[in-house]
C-alpha cells in the first residue's frame, strides 16, 4: 500500500489522517477479519431515549423503504436479545436478503415485522433528516442516487420512468 495520496484532513483536530487509498484497504482488511471471525463490530449504544415514529404520510410507496436496505452494526443490546438476523460474514452487522432489503420487512406491506423489537438504530434513524434519501422532504423529492445500492433485481424497485398517482416520481 503506498503512502501517496491526498491526505484527508480531520474537521476536529485538523491533522492529517488517512488517504481514499489507506481507508479503502482498511476496510477491505477489516471486513477479512469479520469473515474469519476474528473482528467482531458492534454499533454504539444509542442512549437518545424515544424512538422516532411519524405518519409516513404515504412516502413509503415512493421511497420504497429504502431505509430498510441501509447496512448497520447492531448494538450489544441487539445482538444479546436474540431475535434479531445478523450477518454471519459480517458479525455483528444487520442481515440483507438477496434483494438487499431486511430480512424482517414484509416486501407486500412494507412495514416491519418485528417493529416493536426492531434495532436501536432502526428507532432513531430519521430520513426526513438525511440528504441521502430525501433532498427535499417537504416537497417529497428523494435523492436521485437513492436506489443505486441495490441489486438491479429488487422487486421493490420502481421501473425506471413509472408512474405515482398520475404523475412521475420526482428524483434530482
Amino acid at each position: 500500500m503506498s503512502d501517496e495520496g491526498e491526505r484527508l484532513q480531520d474537521p476536529e483536530s485538523g491533522g492529517e489522517y488517512f488517504t481514499e487509498e489507506q481507508r479503502a484497504y482498511i476496510k477491505k482488511m477489516v471486513e477479512k477479519l469479520m469473515e474469519k471471525r476474528i473482528l467482531v463490530v458492534y454499533g454504539d449504544e444509542d442512549e437518545k431515549g424515544e424512538g422516532i415514529c411519524y405518519d409516513d404520510d404515504g412516502r413509503k410507496k415512493q421511497c420504497k423503504a429504502v431505509c430498510c436496505s441501509f447496512i448497520f452494526a447492531l448494538t450489544k443490546t441487539d445482538v444479546e436479545k436474540g431475535h434479531i438476523r445478523w450477518n454471519a460474514k459480517k458479525p455483528y452487522f444487520i442481515e440483507r436478503d438477496e434483494d438487499g432489503y431486511c430480512p424482517h420487512l414484509d416486501r407486500g406491506t412494507l412495514q416491519c415485522t418485528i417493529w416493536e423489537r426492531r434495532p436501536e438504530r432502526c428507532r432513531h434513524y430519521d430520513c426526513r433528516t438525511d440528504a441521502s434519501v430525501w433532498v427535499d422532504w417537504d416537497k417529497r423529492i428523494l435523492h436521485k442516487d437513492i436506489f443505486n445500492h441495490l441489486p438491479a433485481s429488487s422487486r421493490l424497485l420502481p421501473p425506471e420512468g413509472e408512474e405515482k398517482d398520475g404523475k412521475s416520481e420526482e428524483r434530482t
